[in-house]
C-alpha cells in the first residue's frame, strides 16, 4: 500500500507530496496560517474530541494548534507520523510517534533538505535529483553485528532516521534543522509507592490502554483481532480485553505445527470461546521472500525477524477487523531489559548477536552506550523500537498493529518501577497473579511452566526449556519441534530453499566487489554451515540490491 509523504526544501521552493489514503485518521489540512498532515491511527481521537467538546477532527486540530502550536503532538496516542508547517514563522515540524514505529527519514544534500517516510523512496528521489548515494559501511557492519541498526542509523550515508518521541524542526529561512524531543522517558522519576500500589496502578493503566485500542475498532466500524501465541504478553492483552467485555472476533497464531505457541494459544482460545485461526509455518518456503522483507525493513533490520509474519499475513483468512492487537515488547519493559536487580549502565548485552563483527563497530557502540544512564532505556530504543517492531511494519502492509504495553502512560509507569522489582519478571508475575489469574492457568512458552510463581521463571529458563531443546535437537533428532519457527531445520531439509539461496548469492555477490573486506566477510558467512550466517550474507546482498 502506498503511504506517507515526501518533502523537498530548497532556498527557492518547497515541494510536498502526500501519498496518504482516506483510511484510519489520515488528514491533510491546508490553511492560511498552517498546514497539518497526519497519517495513522489516533487511539485517543474520540477522547480528545470529548475533552475539547468538539465533533469533527479537522476542527479539533485547528483548536489544539491555536492553543499549543507544534506541542499538539504531545496530545496524540497511537501509530502516527506527520508534519506541521507554520507558515508565519517559516518553520516545519516533522514528527514520529513516541515509539518510532512510524518511520521518518531525512537528509541534506547540496543545500537541499529531503524528508520522506520511505527510505526506499527517498533514495530514488535523491538518485533522480542527480545525487549519488553510497552505503554507510559502519551501518552495514552494525547490521551484521546487531541484526538491526542502532539509534538514527540507516544503510545509506548521510541519511538519518528520526528518533522515537522526537520531531525534526526545519527553518526555511536558513535551511537549518535539528531534532527536538517531545517524549522523554529518561526524565521519569522512580516510583515512590509500595509494590502493591504499583501492581494496582499498572493494572488500571493497562486496562485503560486495552479498552482504548479495542474501542478504536468499534469507532472504525470493525471487529477485533488479537494476535495470540504461547507467550505471556499476547495472552494478557487478550484476556484483559475479554475481562472488559471487548471480545475478539478472531485470535490469530502462526507457528510450527504442534509447537507450544500453537498448542497453548489454541487451548486459550478454545477455553474462552474465541474463533481461532492458525497459520502453520511448516516447511519454511516463505524463507525465499528475501527482497520483499528487505524492502519492508528498508535494510534497517535483519529480514528473518519478520519473514514468517509476512507469510502469515498473506495466508490469513479473517478480514473484518481494523487493528492487529498484540502484546509487543511487554516482557522487555517488565524485566527483559534488566540484567541485574539494580540500576546499571548499558553494555552490549542483547545488542550484539554476532560477536565476530564486534571489533568493526565496537567504538561506535561504546559512543552510543555513553549516552545512556540505564541499560533499560538503551535496549528499549535499540532493541524494542529498532529491532522487535519489524513485525509491526510487516503487519502494517495490511493493518496497523497496536500494543497496550506501548502506550505513553504504560511506558512511563514501567520505566519508573525499581529494577529489583522487575528483574527476572518478578513484578510481571506479581501483577498477573493479582489481576489476571486466568493467564497463569496455561504454560508459558518461554519456561514451559505455568507463570504462577517467581521461582518457575529461573527454573524454567535454565532447566525446563533448555532440557526440552536438548531432548528434541540432540536425542530425538526432531529440531522442528524445538522452536516457533525452526529456520535452520527448514533450510537443511528443503533443497529448493538451498538452491534458491545459492542462486541468490551467486547472482548478487558482484554488488559488493568494490568493498574487498566486506566481500570476503560475506563470502565467509555464506559458506558457513548454519542458516543464520548464510542469511546474514544474503541480507547484506539484498540491501545493496535495494539501494546501490
Amino acid at each position: 500500500m502506498r503511504k506517507g509523504f515526501s518533502i523537498k526544501i530548497s532556498d527557492k521552493k518547497t515541494d510536498i507530496k502526500s501519498f496518504i489514503s482516506g483510511e484510519y485518521d489520515n488528514l491533510y489540512l491546508q490553511t492560511e496560517h498552517f498546514d497539518f498532515l497526519l497519517e495513522g491511527v489516533l487511539l485517543n481521537k474520540k477522547k480528545l474530541l470529548t475533552e475539547y467538546a468538539l465533533k469533527d477532527f479537522e476542527t479539533l486540530i485547528r483548536e489544539i494548534y491555536t492553543q499549543k502550536k507544534q506541542r499538539l503532538i504531545q496530545e496524540f496516542e497511537g501509530e502516527f507520523r506527520g508534519f506541521i508547517w507554520n507558515r508565519k514563522e517559516a518553520k516545519l515540524y516533522v514528527f514520529t510517534n513516541p515509539t518510532s514505529t512510524q518511520r521518518v527519514f531525512y537528509s541534506k544534500f547540496r543545500n537541499e533538505i529531503f524528508i520522506d517516510t520511505s527510505l526506499v523512496r527517498l533514495n530514488k528521489t535523491l538518485l533522480s535529483s542527480g545525487i549519488t548515494t553510497t552505503p554507510n559501511l559502519e551501518s552495514i557492519y552494525q547490521l551484521l553485528c546487531f541484526s538491526n541498526l542502532p539509534e538514527r542509523k540507516t544503510p545509506i550515508e548521510n541519511i538519518a532516521k528520526l528518533l522515537d518521541g522526537h520531531y525534526l524542526e526545519v527553518n526555511f529561512r536558513d535551511l537549518s534543522f535539528s531534532e527536538k524531543e517531545y517524549f522523554n522517558l529518561s526524565e521519569i522519576p522512580v516510583f515512590k509507592g509500595t509494590k502493591a500500589a504499583a501492581v494496582d496502578q499498572i493494572h488500571e493503566i493497562f486496562a485503560q490502554s486495552v479498552i482504548m485500542e479495542y474501542q478504536k475498532d468499534t469507532e472504525l466500524g470493525k471487529n477485533h483481532l488479537a494476535l495470540l501465541s504461547g507467550g505471556l504478553d499476547s495472552r494478557v492483552a487478550m484476556l484483559y480485553a475479554i475481562k472488559n467485555n471487548e471480545v475478539p472476533g478472531n485470535a490469530l497464531c502462526f507457528s510450527q505445527s504442534g509447537y507450544f505457541d500453537h498448542t497453548i494459544s489454541e487451548k486459550i482460545a478454545e477455553d474462552f470461546g474465541i474463533h481461532y485461526e492458525f497459520i502453520p509455518l511448516d516447511g519454511g518456503n516463505f524463507l525465499k521472500k528475501i527482497d520483499e522483507l528487505t524492502e519492508i525493513s528498508e535494510g534497517m533490520v535483519f529480514y528473518t525477524g519478520g519473514i514468517h509474519v509476512k507469510y502469515a499475513v498473506e495466508k490469513m483468512q479473517y478480514e473484518y477487523f481494523a487493528l492487529f492487537h498484540s502484546g509487543q515488547i511487554g516482557d522487555g519493559v517488565l524485566g527483559g531489559f534488566n540484567t541485574e536487580p539494580k540500576r546499571k549502565k548499558p553494555s552490549n548485552f542483547k545488542m550484539v548477536v554476532n560477536h565476530h563483527f564486534l571489533p568493526e563497530v565496537e567504538k561506535s557502540l561504546d559512543d552510543i552506550l555513553k549516552n545512556y544512564e540505564t541499560e533499560e532505556l538503551f535496549l528499549l530504543r535499540n532493541v524494542a523500537y529498532n529491532r522487535t517492531v519489524l513485525g509491526a511494519h510487516v503487519f502494517q502492509e495490511k493493518r496497523y498493529q497496536t500494543s497496550p504495553f506501548m502506550t505513553r502512560d504504560f511506558l512511563k509507569l514501567a520505566i519508573s518501577l525499581p529494577e529489583e522489582w522487575k528483574f527476572s519478571h518478578r513484578f510481571y508475575i506479581d501483577w498477573i497473579n493479582t489481576h489476571c489469574k486466568e493467564a497463569t492457568n496455561y504454560r508459558w512458552e518461554r519456561t514451559l511452566m505455568k507463570p504462577n510463581a517467581h521461582w518457575k521463571t529461573v527454573f524454567g529458563d535454565q532447566f525446563m526449556k533448555r532440557g526440552f531443546k536438548i531432548l528434541n535437537e540432540k536425542i530425538l533428532k526432531t529440531p522442528q519441534h524445538s522452536s516457533m519457527y525452526p529456520y535452520h531445520f527448514y533450510f537443511d531439509n528443503n533443497t529448493e530453499i538451498q538452491r534458491y539461496y545459492q542462486q541468490y548469492f551467486d547472482e548478487n555477490l558482484h554488488r559488493i566487489e568494490s568493498y574487498p573486506e566486506l566481500y570476503n566477510d560475506v563470502k565467509k558467512l555464506f559458506v558457513s554451515e548454519d542458516f543464520h550466517s548464510k542469511s546474514q550474507a544474503v541480507n547484506i546482498l539484498s540491501v545493496f540490491k535495494l539501494y546501490f
